[in-house]
């Protein structure tokens, strides 16, 4: 069993944001493995810098929705994201310190972030998604 797991509860009923939010998963799987079992500083920081990075985009993308779909909640859910962000760099830093733990609780923290961020912030924004797909689905129709 992994650590984190993926379930239907997660899925925001988009593909695109649904399949980031399985790769940052596994990424954590994969950090928090990493720490278990003892690797090296080096190796968890390559993993935990991936991480970061794909953490990172995968926020741009969710942002560049947002704003092509004046989503209302827009800047509170990107502080959110700004947030995780500084807090993940903290955490890296504490890593190149020697932390030798900092790996676990990165994984702990991400996990509990991620589920909740998921099943409250994103799932409000995907509602509002299809709910505008579905409005202009409705437009096009009755206007032809």
């Amino acid at each position: 069993m992994s650590y984190f797991e993926w379930n239907d509860n997660l899925s925001v009923q988009d593909a695109l944001i649904d399949q980031d939010h399985q790769a940052l998963i596994g990424m954590v799987n994969e950090l928090h493995d990493a720490a278990d079992v003892g690797q090296d500083y080096l190796s968890l920081s390559k993993i935990l810098a991936r991480l970061a990075t794909y953490t990172q985009d995968h926020f741009q993308r969710e942002e560049d929705l947002m704003r092509a779909s004046a989503y209302p909640d827009f800047k509170a859910h990107r502080e959110q994201h700004r947030k995780l962000l500084e807090r993940v760099n903290d955490l890296k830093h504490e890593l190149e310190n020697a932390r030798t733990l900092v790996a676990l609780e990165t994984a702990e923290l991400l996990r509990f972030w991620l589920t909740s961020h998921i099943l409250l912030s994103d799932k409000q924004f995907a509602d509002t998604l299809h709910q505008l797909n579905t409005q202009t689905r409705l437009e096009n129709l009755s206007s032809t």
